[in-house]
């Protein structure tokens, strides 16, 4: 539906000749793009880690939402050439009633569509289906632009309205993408998750203090959906390496719960290793004691 959606756009754009439905149908071809590698990208990423990937596939993920959003910015940079030579040489828009039920229909399956990406996106946390959800709702905004200045043309006659609404579509499709292009670059570039999920993630370790003696090192990253974290956390040099281990499943399986797609690595270290000292009153100091 939405390819053939597209071709009619396409059609309709070229008989009559306006820059405003013209955009509309390059940012939906963009958008069946987008879908595709979309498609592709999450069925790679999604595969588990072997030994030529030990951390997963996630990056293609991230790439591919790099590539989306540069083939955005392609299009508002092609759109706005057509919209300057639109101002330079203004014209009567052909078959406007057309138009407009087209531009009409476009919102519509938009919106759908984006409502449909951004739910998937936001149960898996899919880079690529968010971009692709990005994609439909600035399709929508800019089906909305499209459709005040046709109308505004019709019942105006100011043929100037057609490629200054072009240009507000190309600003708009230009400022979202620019903000998921560094975003990409930001995960690329192995830069730490956000602040609000570092406190959440310091919020799960605050709740294990008592039985770790320190957590420090806190390292964090994404790569596609998947986060990943490790930190070092000191316990007493006493305690055995069951217990221990029970601790960091404990730990983990928290911090899954807060985010599922998580692999975390913990590295445990003796007190006496860190220079720092269990209190005399400490359970694990007893090495007689039978263990739990």
């Amino acid at each position: 539906m939405t390819i053939g959606l597209t071709a009619f756009k396409v059609a309709v754009g070229v008989i009559s000749d306006s820059v405003g439905v013209l955009s509309e149908a390059i940012h939906s071809g963009l958008d069946l793009v987008s879908a595709a590698v979309a498609f592709f990208t999450i069925r790679e990423a999604g595969k588990p880690a072997d030994r030529d990937h030990p951390f997963g596939h996630g990056r293609i993920e991230t790439l591919s939402s790099l590539l989306e959003s540069l083939l955005l910015i392609a299009a508002a940079v092609f759109i706005l050439f057509e919209a300057v030579d639109h101002f330079q040489n203004p014209h009567p828009i052909q078959h406007e009633n057309l138009a407009i039920l087209t531009i009409l229909i476009s919102m519509i399956v938009s919106y759908w569509a984006f409502r449909h990406n951004h739910a998937v996106a936001r149960e898996t946390e899919s880079s690529a289906l968010h971009v692709n959800a990005l994609h439909f709702l600035s399709d929508v905004v800019a089906s909305g632009g499209v459709l005040a200045g046709l109308l505004l043309m019709k019942w105006t006659g100011w043929l100037l309205i057609d490629p200054l609404i072009a240009t507000g579509v190309a600003a708009y499709i230009f400022s979202i993408s620019i903000g998921q292009v560094k975003r990409s670059f930001l995960e690329l570039a192995d830069t730490g998750l956000p602040e609000h999920e570092v406190r959440d993630l310091q919020n799960v370790l605050d709740k294990h203090r008592e039985r770790a003696l320190e957590m420090h090192e806190l390292r964090t990253r994404r790569s596609g959906a998947e986060r990943h974290i490790d930190f070092h956390m000191v316990v007493c040099g006493h305690q055995t390496v069951h217990e221990s281990h029970r601790l960091c499943d404990e730990i983990e399986a928290d911090i899954i719960q807060l985010y599922p797609r998580t692999s975390v690595n913990i590295h445990v270290e003796p007190c006496e290793h860190e220079g720092i000292k269990c209190l005399e009153s400490c359970p694990y100091r007893d090495p007689n004691r039978n263990p739990r």
